[in-house]
């Protein structure tokens, strides 16, 4: 049981200190390894309370949402309550996400927890898509309410707002020309478009990014703790079946024909599609790179500093993009150009 509280209380302080979604589930994924569904299971519900209890007592606190709530005629009860109504939201945003990370975490391996279901043992990256199309799924009504909720838009606004405020200030400060607060309503407003715009394109993408690298880590720290290899697919062995380039040219076909004929809901599809499958063939093309200079005999060190080039490389303005261009693209050409003959771990 100390175990079960130690790592529920590691997720829980992760997650208020802003690493949240990055790195809460790798304690969670952790104690799987280690002790099984069982003790999974309780540290989930141990840490989905902890994170609500945090959340409902420092927004009795610091209220949100830009409300004045500092009449002297409220009492300290009423007051604690409306901020909690202002807070409602967020409230809301925040334990939808823990949930639903948590919820796609347990997904992905539901075969292993639960044999007695007899559950077909998919491959393990289809099994990250399915959890991330029913998140996405799920997600719908809670865009929608908070699309619809005006103390969350004031509240983005009002954050916005401030940031703008705060770049005024700084650029006076250096002794250039301050952005003038006449036009700060349209730059907020059009900050939030553009912020709303690209969230919505790639939050199914960052999901199955931070769901994918937590079960990853986590698996391997829980493994090695106890002695145990780990088992997973060495990158250098990663290939995406043949049959997954179909969806890849859908999605790129549905981004295009975006262009023509503009439909939100098919962008967000798309485009989050895209973004999914563009970066498992990338991952398959490093694995490609990783085989031919194991083939050529590349000492690991150098093949280590090779790759690690190539990841800086693609966060390089200018030369990044060619980089994230050309990475998956090898990875794309594996399906008519077999790079790699031996016998792989299936993914």
């Amino acid at each position: 049981m100390i175990e079960i509280l130690i790592f529920a209380a590691v997720s829980t302080l992760l997650y208020r200190l802003g690493m949240g979604p990055l790195l809460f589930l790798i304690p969670l994924q952790v104690l799987y390894v280690r002790r099984g569904k069982k003790s999974f299971g309780w540290a989930a519900l141990l840490t989905l309370g902890l994170i609500l209890a945090i959340g409902l007592f420092l927004a009795s606190r610091f209220p949100m949402g830009g409300a004045d709530l500092s009449g002297a005629a409220m009492s300290e009860g009423a007051l604690s309550q409306a901020a909690l109504t202002q807070a409602a939201p967020f409230l809301f945003l925040d334990m939808a996400v823990a949930v639903l990370l948590i919820g796609g975490l347990a997904l992905i391996q539901l075969p292993e927890m639960s044999p007695e279901l007899q559950i077909p043992r998919l491959p393990r990256v289809t099994r990250h898509i399915i959890a991330t199309a029913i998140a996405g799924l799920l997600c719908v009504p809670v865009i929608l309410y908070l699309r619809g909720n005006d103390i969350f838009t004031a509240g983005m606004r009002e954050f916005i707002g401030t940031m703008f405020n705060g770049m005024n200030r700084a650029i006076g400060a250096s002794g250039g020309d301050a952005i003038q607060p006449g036009a700060q309503p349209i730059q907020t407003d059009a900050l939030l478009e553009i912020i709303n715009t690209v969230l919505l394109r790639s939050f199914l993408f960052s999901y199955f990014l931070v769901l994918s690298f937590s079960w990853w880590l986590g698996t391997i720290i829980g493994a090695r703790s106890i002695g145990r290899h780990p088992g997973l697919t060495r990158i250098a062995d990663f290939k995406l079946p043949d049959r997954y380039v179909w969806p890849l040219i859908a999605s790129l076909a549905l981004v295009v024909l975006n262009l023509v004929l503009p439909a939100e809901p098919l962008a967000i599809l798309a485009w989050n599609a895209l973004l999914i499958l563009a970066f498992l063939y990338g991952v398959s093309g490093l694995g490609i790179i990783r085989f031919l200079l194991r083939k050529l005999n590349v000492r690991p060190g150098v093949r280590w500093l090779l790759i690690m080039a190539l990841v800086i490389l693609a966060m390089t303005p200018r030369i990044g993009i060619v980089v994230l261009i050309l990475v998956p693209g090898l990875g794309v050409s594996e399906v008519w150009l077999k790079y790699r003959k031996e016998e792989r771990s299936n993914v």
